[in-house]
């Protein structure tokens, strides 16, 4: 009898090892970052920084098979789509003169010359200004506009999904952050300099997509992150820490995004 006992555990034990061992479906993920709610299908993976920033000649010449993903639900990342192309796009004219900026360049020509998106290369075509509020720019200048609530939401949309990449926290969907945007041959703003003495950067491919971030505790748990895109546009992002209940944040709530004045000067 004692025989027969131990080989049914010797048969059964792999079987339950398979099910302690299964792992989830999607890994440690359990909730959507972009919505907050709990997985369920359809998923697809979401590419944080979005791929339209590696042009496809670079990710085959380096072999960049492993950019971040996180799975959130199809929809979520479908709504999206069209305001990553957007932040891109309007920042791609202030890129070239890099290895990473001409390919991306060379890339959105392409497709431009085969039909694809057409209305959007013209519409950030049209940004382009001479005149800024009936004043007239000098010969040698030009204003690039950029619709600043669209760029507000796509940048904290990265910022949310590189946040929730290192730290697993889920950013709330609606929060206002300031901004800056430096082209390469502009001086940085100040904060940025101090920021980045010293400080290593994020990313397995920095020359075209690399980050910092801090919370200062010391200053209301301030987030500020910086970031370096095709090796030469300058992004600067701070926002108040949503968890910090501060007699203003207690006051106001949450706080809806607010657009940035004044243009990037070309």
């Amino acid at each position: 009898m004692a025989t027969v006992l131990i080989i049914a555990l010797i048969v059964v034990l792999p079987r339950a090892l398979q099910v302690v061992m299964a792992k989830p479906k999607w890994g440690k993920h359990t909730h959507c970052y972009l919505c907050s709610k709990l997985l369920k299908e359809p998923v697809t993976p979401d590419h944080v920084p979005p791929k339209l920033f590696f042009p496809a000649e670079l990710r085959k010449k380096y072999g960049m098979t492993d950019l971040l993903t996180i799975p959130v639900h199809h929809a979520c990342n479908q709504m999206w789509r069209m305001d990553e192309e957007y932040f891109v796009h309007t920042l791609l004219p202030l890129a070239r003169g890099s290895e990473a900026g001409d390919a991306a360049h060379a890339q959105t020509f392409k497709k431009y010359q085969g039909g694809r998106n057409v209305p959007l290369v013209n519409m950030v075509m049209d940004e382009f200004k001479h005149v800024v509020k009936g004043i007239h720019l000098p010969a040698n200048r030009v204003a690039k506009m950029i619709d600043a609530d669209r760029f507000h939401d796509a940048l904290y949309k990265i910022i949310r999904g590189l946040h929730y990449h290192h730290s697993g926290e889920i950013l709330p969907s609606i929060w206002s952050i300031t901004y800056t945007v430096t082209p390469p041959y502009e001086d940085p703003p100040e904060e940025f300099k101090t920021f980045a003495q010293g400080r290593a950067s994020m990313g397995k491919y920095p020359g075209i997509f690399a980050s910092a971030f801090h919370k200062f505790t010391e200053v209301n748990n301030l987030h500020f992150w910086a970031f370096l895109l095709w090796d030469g546009v300058i992004l600067t992002a701070a926002f108040h820490d949503p968890a910090f209940e501060c007699d203003h944040c207690q006051f106001v709530g949450p706080r809806l995004p607010e657009s940035m004045p004044g243009t990037i000067r070309v």
